[in-house]
């Protein structure tokens, strides 16, 4: 009998002892305390003895969505919390119920809007513990309208011509065109494109008639907007571009010249067979045109349709082992015409060699990098119009050896990030070229391009604090000169805290914005709207300088 007393009385504690310490709680703890400790949002800080608030994970997850150019709600908008999704009503509001995360992806989508303005920025927001615990106010952009009309120098509208839209892309190694949108006119020439906000230009192609309009030897000539001094083009640099902002339409008139076409028949000096041959003829007036070459006969004959005009035509013979280039300056008459001579010739080959810095230390086990592992390239602002590749990039030789081919014209060497390495010095001749261009002319080989690295760097870190909070954003290091990484960018964490390990030595620039930001940085205009939020800073080898940020918010950045 004792034995089952004693069980019965240990499980009668059992059910009051948490009934009493409760009641002893309510008196020696204040009820907001309480409250914090029964939702789990109290931790006791085992180092100190001290308690501290920790982050609380929402039970609730809400918001609203808007449209970034209006301020106004966004209605019947999909937002994903993860796996989950739900559509925002008629206020633009949205609320997700019994949340379980402490961090969690968020994206908006809307037919119409995007997310963001950049590129290369999904729209996919990371927000964590409090972040997701207020309210929060996610931004949709309308997307911008691009329409027009194409018409034949009388007026006649052209149909069936396709109008593409390039739009400018910044990157840390510089800048490039990338096709976005395609449409082809419709009966009344008419065209319409709907693009995010950003910088943009229309092409129309060289385009022959034939195929419309049966053998009527006629092509219509390219052209771009904006042209040279053209209303709503916004200047950039040394170049005019279409600066489209969020909602907004736009409405140009494309007049292109239709002009009738004449057989040039090509002959090239040295044999060629029947080698792929790429031709391309730039006008008097800048534009170019791509044409497709025939090649008739074992001697290598080519045949391509141009209207009247004065060209020059390049031509490119992609042999595997050395590929060939040839350029003659000629004029079309207004008849057919023979015998234009093709004077092919090796496209120039840079040999590439590699040194180390006399100063390196070794304490680390670390290797020099390979030439591969540097990421180097070659970027020309005059791209191939046929690729709209601005870069250049090292080919590996048959004995290991690299070299850049790159044809005539003007580049800057950069290089991406090589862990502890970097690029001290770049010299082809005489020239600095992590200050100056490289100038390859025709002919030009033999003379290599000489780097030293060196892994004698600096690092600095950070916190990048945005409305007075840390969070994660988007950092860049302008270089002020002297460095193949001209632009740096990195993403701070979840607390705000950045680390670049490997900094090589000189002076830079920085500055955070809330979200990706593309811009043409080498150009200190881009800046200048930010100025408030720029921060200045040389970094020396050895150092690790403390560097802290306030971000630019995203409803700083006009859509």
């Amino acid at each position: 009998m004792s034995s089952v007393w004693l069980v019965c009385r240990l499980r009668r504690w059992r059910v009051l002892l948490p009934f009493l310490i409760s009641v002893v709680m309510s008196l020696l703890v204040p009820s907001s305390i309480w409250a914090q400790i029964g939702s789990g949002t109290l931790a006791a800080n085992s180092a100190t003895g001290a308690s501290s608030a920790a982050t609380a994970v929402p039970s609730t997850v809400l918001g609203q969505v808007i449209n970034a150019a209006t301020g106004a709600p966004v209605p019947r908008a999909l937002v994903r919390l993860n796996d989950r999704a739900v559509l925002t009503d008629d206020d633009g509001k949205f609320r997700f119920e019994q949340n379980t995360l402490s961090g969690a992806n968020i994206l908006v989508t809307k037919p119409g809007y995007s997310a963001s303005t950049e590129m290369q920025d999904g729209g996919n927001l990371y927000l964590q513990g409090a972040q997701l615990g207020v309210p929060l106010e996610l931004r949709l952009y309308p997307e911008a309208l691009l329409t027009g009309t194409v018409l034949a120098p009388d007026g006649t509208p052209l149909a069936r011509i396709p109008v593409t839209a390039q739009r400018r892309f910044w990157e840390d190694s510089g800048h490039r065109w990338v096709t976005v949108g395609q449409e082809v006119t419709d009966s009344h020439g008419n065209f319409r494109l709907a693009q995010p906000a950003g910088e943009y230009r229309l092409e129309t192609r060289y385009t022959p008639l034939d195929r419309t309009n049966g053998n009527t030897g006629e092509a219509v000539l390219p052209v771009t907007v904006p042209a040279e001094g053209s209303s709503g083009a916004s200047q950039v640099g040394a170049s005019q571009v279409i600066r489209a902002h969020a909602g907004e339409e736009l409405h140009f008139e494309l007049r292109p010249v239709v002009s009738p076409t004449h057989t040039v028949a090509l002959a090239p000096e040295s044999g060629g067979g029947r080698n792929f041959m790429r031709i391309s003829a730039r006008s008097s007036n800048g534009s170019t045109i791509q044409v497709n070459a025939q090649v008739n006969g074992p001697g290598g004959e080519t045949k391509i349709q141009l209207p009247p005009g004065t060209y020059t035509l390049t031509a490119r013979r992609n042999n595997p082992e050395s590929p060939e280039q040839a350029e003659t300056t000629m004029t079309v008459p207004d008849h057919d015409i023979s015998g234009v001579v093709l004077q092919f010739g090796a496209i120039p080959a840079i040999p590439v060699e590699l040194m180390v810095d006399s100063s390196v230390t070794s304490d680390n086990n670390e290797q020099p990098p390979t030439l591969p592992q540097l990421g180097l390239v070659l970027q020309t602002d005059d791209p191939d119009p046929e690729r709209g590749d601005p870069s250049v990039r090292p080919t590996a030789r048959r004995d290991q050896s690299y070299m850049f081919v790159a044809p005539p014209g003007s580049y800057r060497l950069q290089s991406r990030n090589a862990g502890a390495w970097y690029i001290k010095s770049a010299t082809y001749g005489d020239a600095d070229l992590l200050r100056q261009e490289l100038a390859v002319a025709p002919g030009s080989a033999g003379t290599p391009i000489r780097l030293m690295v060196s892994n004698q760097t600096g690092s600095l870190q950070g916190t990048v604090n945005l409305n007075g909070s840390p969070a994660a954003c988007w950092v860049y290091l302008i270089s002020a000169g002297g460095n193949a990484q001209p632009v740096m960018s990195l993403r701070s964490n979840g607390s705000g805290n950045y680390t670049v390990a490997h900094l090589p030595p000189g002076s830079y620039q920085a500055v955070a914005f809330e979200r990706k930001h593309s811009a043409n940085y080498r150009d200190a205009t881009s800046l200048a709207p930010f100025a408030t939020h720029v921060r200045s800073l040389t970094v020396n080898a050895g150092e690790k300088p403390t560097l802290n940020l306030d971000a630019v918010p995203i409803a700083e950045v006009a859509p």
